[in-house]
């Protein structure tokens, strides 16, 4: 499962993408010196020599945020859960040729059941334009420039 992409490869610019990381084996072999320094048996360098090089592999470091990269959350894989939920229900009662009034009374019993309210679907609404709206702040790639 990814835990990442970035919004070149959402919006269909980029195919893939990966991370890497160049690391100078001249850094690594004075971190070794340092470290070999400071710890006082093979079992403490061998352990920081781990942690340290841990800190330097790691591509995710919210202090030094790779620019674009979006991060799935809990909430969006459970957003892909009821998506796929949905569209098999959705199949399913297509089969049953049901008219458009009895699918909007299936949902409006459904809404009922699950005790929704007006309120709630109001909240739902401004979430998902608040959502819309960072996404389109953070990819304002004006089309000024290519005006005819």
């Amino acid at each position: 499962m990814e835990l990442y992409t970035h919004v070149l490869q959402k919006t269909g610019v980029l195919k893939t993408f990966t991370v890497a990381k160049i690391v100078k084996k001249k850094d690594i072999e004075d971190l070794k010196k340092l470290i070999k320094e400071i710890a006082s048996d093979e079992n403490e360098y061998k352990t920081l020599l781990e942690e340290e090089l841990s800190k330097i592999s790691n591509m995710h470091d919210k202090a030094n945020p790779i620019p674009g990269i979006i991060y799935k959350t809990e909430d969006s894989d459970k957003r892909q859960t009821i998506l796929a939920l949905t569209k098999k229900i959705s199949k399913a009662l297509k089969k049953n040729n049901f008219s458009k009034k009895e699918l909007a009374f299936l949902i409006s019993a459904i809404i009922t059941e699950l005790e929704l309210t007006q309120e709630d679907f109001v909240n739902l609404k401004n979430e998902l334009e608040e959502e819309t709206k960072d996404d389109y702040d953070n990819n304002d790639d004006s089309d000024e420039e290519y005006e005819d």
